[in-house]
């Protein structure tokens, strides 16, 4: 009987170690973005210049451990926690300076090309769009409740495990004695 229990809390183990590590790889507020993205890290934008079009959404996402900001003329992601990821919709073309609040050494440049090119006046002058952005999704927000409870999940089978292994170690034990 006790060698069935400890089998059970062990599978029980492994398979909260299993869903815990499914949770992390798509935690809450980390976009896995199929557009352009900036990577931050290493107190650095990369790339610092990104060239896009007009509608793409520009995801950012902070590879450092501490917080960043991504603000320029129209937008603001508020701060990106770290691992955490944050995107801005640009509407309109124009070129975009962009710098971190929380650390000024920091600078950025995406320049959003026309899909049409702008307007073309009979006069033959091409006057471009005007040059704004709207924030996606807002400022990032920091892990929600689902991510608590995948941190109480791999507790769980961490917990599960050691004492699976120590009931057999146990019954291990009783089994030489007789």
């Amino acid at each position: 009987m006790a060698r069935r229990w400890s089998r059970l809390l062990a599978a029980t183990g492994l398979l909260a170690g299993a869903l815990s590590l499914a949770g992390a790889l798509s935690l809450p507020g980390v976009a896995s973005a199929a557009g352009p993205e900036v990577t931050i890290s290493g107190l650095a934008f990369s790339p610092a210049t990104l060239t896009v079009t007009v509608g793409d959404t520009v995801t950012w996402t902070n590879r450092d451990p501490v917080g960043h900001t991504v603000t320029g003329t129209g937008f603001d992601t508020g701060t990106i926690a770290g691992g955490a990821s944050a995107s801005v919709t640009f509407a309109n073309a124009g070129t975009f300076a962009y710098v971190c609040t929380i650390h000024q050494s920091m600078a950025g440049t995406v320049v959003v090309k026309a899909s049409g090119g702008g307007v073309t006046h009979g006069d033959g002058v091409l006057t471009a769009p005007p040059t704004d952005a709207v924030p996606a999704a807002g400022p990032a927000q920091p892990a929600g409740p689902g991510t608590w409870a995948l941190a109480l999940l791999a507790l769980a089978g961490i917990a599960g495990l050691g004492l699976a292994s120590r009931r057999m170690a146990l019954a291990r034990v009783a089994q030489r004695k007789r």
